[in-house]
């Protein structure tokens, strides 16, 4: 396997510039990008082992970009850095650049999944177990042919196996937790995500989601109130 790519997100070229130096130095090829809203597309196209944010850049960024690159940074080593003189500061952890280098050297590279999400408040019922004992009653916030976002307030484990029924189908679905944003965080909205096991509600199409099964599943009001039920 070759060098390893770390992606660098500063908008002054003279930040890029540095840090590409900087990374080579450590064995490293970088993607550089001039901003946050360039994260996703690069991430669909280049397998990279780490995310590089610098601060100013992060602050600058719209609502809009921090969402969409928080869900997926976190899913490589990921660290904000400033660059002060000609230190280079990884902030938030106790490592060095050079640490930080040979994390990023130990993960394997990888991409992500070039589905696309349509947002979409689904309701559905979400359980441990596939006898839906205790089901929590739920929303999606979006879906993709490959998964789900679900509303929830519970605690979860990321790896482990959870079902779900939609609302007017009695089809259960099996998925795996990919991550969880737990309660109580202000920035970002309780949940989980999905990754669809079998079967996948929106897999028998050449669409990226099936707009004719979406449309006969009843939509759920925003926010709802969360709470457990025992299903009939």
């Amino acid at each position: 396997m070759g060098p390893v790519t770390c992606v660098v997100i500063a908008n002054h070229p003279g930040v890029r510039t540095a840090m590409e130096a900087a990374l080579a130095s450590l064995g490293l090829q970088v993607r550089a990008l001039s901003g946050l809203g360039e994260l996703p597309a690069t991430l669909k196209d280049t397998p990279v082992g780490g995310i590089l944010l610098e601060l100013a850049t992060a602050i600058k960024a719209s609502q809009q970009e921090k969402e969409a690159a928080n869900e997926l940074m976190r899913f490589y080593p990921f660290a904000r850095f400033r660059v002060v003189g000609e230190e280079v500061r990884v902030l938030g952890q106790e490592k060095s650049l050079e640490a930080f280098a040979r994390q990023c050297g130990q993960f394997t590279p990888r991409g992500v999944r070039r589905e696309s999400r349509v947002n979409r408040n689904l309701a559905v019922y979400l359980a441990r177990g596939s006898e839906f004992e205790d089901a929590e009653e739920a929303i999606t916030i979006n879906v993709s042919r490959g998964g789900c976002f679900v509303y929830s307030i519970r605690e979860w484990k990321i790896g482990s196996v959870v079902w779900l029924r939609f609302l007017g189908d009695q089809v259960a679905i099996s998925g795996t937790v990919c991550y969880w944003h737990a309660w109580g965080n202000n920035k970002v909205m309780p949940g989980i995500g999905i990754k669809f096991i079998v079967p996948s509600p929106f897999a028998e199409t050449e669409t990226v989601v099936d707009q004719e099964s979406l449309s006969k599943m009843p939509a759920a009001p925003m926010p709802p109130p969360t709470h457990i039920v025992t299903m009939p």
